[in-house]
């Protein structure tokens, strides 16, 4: 969107004329500006000067001698140009003068000898200057022309061509809910209420007088929604006239192309009231007109001469030869405006912008029309933008003449309700007080009619402005950025920020699982059906997403496993020997109240361990059994935030679990977890080879329990004395019932330990050998050989004892 600032001195007077000042303004009160356009910006040290005399170059053939009357007197140049003549005016830049050097770089102007002949300056061409739009004939081996005589010799060219404006390149994105400010009359206010400007003349409606004689074809709308507020007139024009040199500099200025007095006219009020218009060659249309929706296939010619397919449901505008106009993007080919045209059908519609949205993403065709058109223009703007067009219309056509009655429907007057704003609330929201004073006076200079009652403001927003202030936050966000969010003084937050509470046990847990080398995993809570049943696991039990991305995280989990499981799967390859995983989530259970009729969730966080042997080591080696290194490992870690596991029988085992390999996890008595060895069929549905075991583990009845504090010990002052021994037992005897009878044997006996398993070959079935590891100290001197053999002597005795007893 480009604003220029000549063209908002027709109604405001500015009371900043610093162009960075006012876009700094702009940017921080109105909408973000890009750039700041100075136009003419190369034409600094560039006048108007006068060809005097010509003679041809004596070392170059193509090279010109000319002697040059400008304000500094007269200057000898060599020039390339082939439209020089003597007396013609031209624009000659002095030395020092930036230009663009032939149309590319930009290069600073010195004295110099160029085939070995003097040149002071430059006679330049329009693409050198930039001004390639204003002489769109000129090339870069034709110079400008700026006609005989010696009018305005000497005269700098910046004002010769009347180039002293500044242009605001304001971002679009900045005002997407604006479609107000898409014109100079919506900046003009703005530029009031921010402190820039005072107003010269406010926009109000032109007073025409119409004929009574009726609009000469019906205009009817297929759904009144797609277009809520329409207006057209009739004109008879003698010839097309001429656009005059201050709309083309305008019209320039904002991105604009000259093209015929009609179109410009059109373009220049939208750009100025911010009304999208177009005009028809009345005498192209054939019956009456409807406006409807696209069918699938229809196609149009438009301005540009495409041939273009219709998207469905596309806004056109159709009389009895057929589609016309793509309405709220591009006018077609046929029905436009020509040299020919002497009756013109102006109209201006409000179209749905959703609509307008939807078919340019379908078209990919953007216009600056549909840009306006999708931010929802103002009902209000519909009669204005059409009595400004007709207004020049009847200006600039000498001849031209009122030809019908306005043609009009829809209600463009609804009623805007009164919005309250507390002033209290403001000073809360904004961080500094507002008095009521500085809000009312914010506010109406915006348009805004304001109503003071004590301590609140009674707002009515107008009617430019219905689309985008819905509620007091709006109004207060008016208010913020008029009175300047630099103005308001930045203040720290005064809240309390207390961190959630934190069970360092948990991270303790998670610290020792890794050291044990284990891989932390982090999967979805999303599940599909398909999962749940591979685990062997009832999808029923589960919660369902109303939803869902996909069937396959339709579900919420009702269990770590499944996921863990899945991992494996797609990570077998990568895992070398044994996968050791583990995750920590929060599952759900879903639950049913029968007395409310009505279901819902429980949930808890669960943890879940997986080994899983890779290559089948755990079948011939008790060492590498995946179901005894989880037992080990799920014990240390436990113990670092002071958990004592303790391991029992489990005579329920699920369906997921192998039916003689599953124990039931306690602590301190509670039934915390299970550890079990993963069923056969589960696991062949996961591919995996060979044994896997794992651990679930409700991490709500772990941390409910207070466990104990780990203490370290000293290191000990004296050497141990330390006796392995194996035994032959059978995988029926406990092994931890050993381990109690042995630790009380002896006063010396330190710890007793498990250092090795085997099963296999020289053992019968169901047969392993235990090497058991013990350790026997004081604390207060260095025992003898005699003293740790006498202590021993005590302990093995009472390992016999229970090995016979057992067997």
């Amino acid at each position: 969107m480009k604003i220029s600032l000549s063209w908002l001195k027709d109604f405001i007077t500015l009371t900043e004329t610093d162009p960075q000042a006012i876009a700094q303004t702009v940017t921080e009160r109105i909408a973000e500006v890009d750039e700041v356009e100075e136009m003419g910006a190369l034409l600094r040290d560039v006048v108007v000067g006068q060809v005097l005399t010509l003679a041809k170059h004596p070392n170059a053939d193509k090279l010109t001698l000319a002697d040059v009357r400008t304000d500094r007197g007269v200057k000898k140049v060599v020039c390339g140009g082939t439209n020089l003549r003597k007396g013609m005016r031209v624009a000659f830049a002095h030395v020092g003068a930036r230009v663009r050097w032939h149309g590319t770089e930009m290069a600073t102007l010195e004295k110099a000898k160029v085939r070995g002949e003097e040149s002071e300056g430059m006679i330049c061409s329009a693409e050198e200057l930039d001004l390639a739009a204003r002489f769109p004939q000129e090339t870069e081996r034709t110079i400008i022309d700026l006609g005989d005589g010696e009018e305005d010799v000497g005269k700098p060219l910046k004002e010769y061509l009347d180039q002293d404006d500044a242009v605001l390149h304001i971002d679009n994105h900045a005002i997407t809910h604006r479609a107000d400010l898409f014109s100079h009359v919506g900046m003009a206010r703005e530029f009031v209420a921010a402190g820039l400007a005072e107003w010269k003349k406010e926009p109000s409606l032109p007073s025409l007088a119409f004929p009574q004689t009726p609009f000469p074809f019906s205009i009817t709308a297929e759904q009144k929604k797609l277009v809520p507020r329409y207006h057209a007139v009739m004109l008879e024009i003698p010839g097309l006239g001429q656009t005059p040199a201050w709309m083309k500099r305008r019209l320039e200025a904002t991105g604009w192309r000259s093209i015929n007095l009609p179109i410009d006219i059109t373009n220049y009020v939208m750009m100025e009231t911010g009304m999208p218009l177009h005009s028809f060659d009345a005498a192209d249309i054939k019956g009456d007109v409807r406006m409807r929706r696209a069918k699938k296939g229809e196609k149009i010619r438009t301005l540009d001469g495409e041939e273009r397919e219709l998207s469905k449901g596309a806004l056109v505008m159709e009389d009895a030869e057929g589609i016309f106009d793509l309405l709220g993007i591009m006018g077609g080919l046929r029905g436009s405006t020509k040299e020919a045209t002497r009756k013109i059908w102006l109209h201006s519609a409000v179209v749905d912008p959703v609509n307008t949205r939807q078919t340019v993403i379908a078209m990919g065709h953007r216009t600056d029309a549909a840009t306006v058109y999708e931010k929802g223009v103002p009902p209000v703007a519909a009669e204005f933008g059409l009595l400004r067009a007709a207004q020049l219309f009847l200006e600039l056509i000498p001849g031209a003449r009122l030809a019908s009655a306005p043609l009009a429907w829809g209600d463009e007057r609804r009623e805007a309700k009164p919005i309250t704003l507390r002033l209290a609330r403001v000073e809360n929201v904004l961080g500094t007080s507002v008095p009521a004073s500085r809000a009312t006076k914010a506010l109406t200079d915006l348009g805004f009619s304001v109503e003071e009652k004590g301590k609140t403001l009674k707002v009515t927003p107008p009617p430019w402005r219905l689309g985008d202030i819905r509620g007091e936050h709006d109004l207060m966000e008016e208010v913020g950025r008029i009175v300047g969010y630099d103005a308001i003084e930045p203040v720290m937050p005064a809240a309390v920020l207390t961190p959630p509470p934190r069970d360092h046990r948990l991270h303790a847990l998670r610290d020792a699982l890794k050291e044990a080398g284990c891989i932390e995993t982090r999967p979805l809570s999303l599940v599909g059906g398909a999962l749940l049943r591979k685990a062997g696991m009832d999808p029923g039990e589960a919660v369902v997403i109303r939803n869902p991305l996909g069937e396959e995280t339709s579900l919420l989990h009702t269990g770590t496993l499944p996921s863990l499981l899945e991992h494996a799967q797609r990570n077998i390859l990568a895992a070398g020997t044994l996968l050791r995983t583990f995750t920590f989530s929060r599952v759900f259970t879903r639950t049913t109240d029968a007395g409310h009729n009505r279901e819902g969730a429980k949930e808890h966080s669960e943890l879940s361990v997986l080994f899983a042997d890779l290559e089948g080591k755990g079948n011939a080696d008790l060492k590498s059994d995946p179901f005894l290194l989880l037992k080990r490992e799920l014990s240390l870690a436990l113990s670092a935030p002071g958990f004592k596991a303790e391991w029992k029988r489990d005579d329920a085992p699920a369906p997921w679990m192998h039916p003689g390999r599953s124990a039931l996890l306690s602590v301190d008595g509670e039934t915390v977890g299970r550890l079990f060895e993963v069923h056969p069929r589960i696991r062949k549905n996961f591919d995996l080879p060979h044994r896997a075991a794992a651990a679930v583990v409700d991490l709500a009845r772990l941390l409910s329990l207070k466990g104990k504090t780990v203490v370290p010990l000293p290191l000990p002052a004296f050497p141990a004395v330390t006796y392995d021994v194996t035994v032959t037992r059978m995988q029926e005897q406990r092994t931890e019932t050993l381990l109690a009878k042995l630790r009380g044997a002896s006063p010396l006996l330190e710890k007793v330990e498990v250092v090795d398993l085997f099963s296999g070959k020289g053992l019968e079935e169901r047969q392993f050998n235990l090497t058991l590891r013990f350790t026997y100290r004081t604390a207060d001197r260095t025992l003898t050989e005699e003293e740790a053999q006498k202590a021993h002597a005590a302990v093995t005795a009472v390992l016999t004892a229970a090995s016979n007893q057992s067997s």
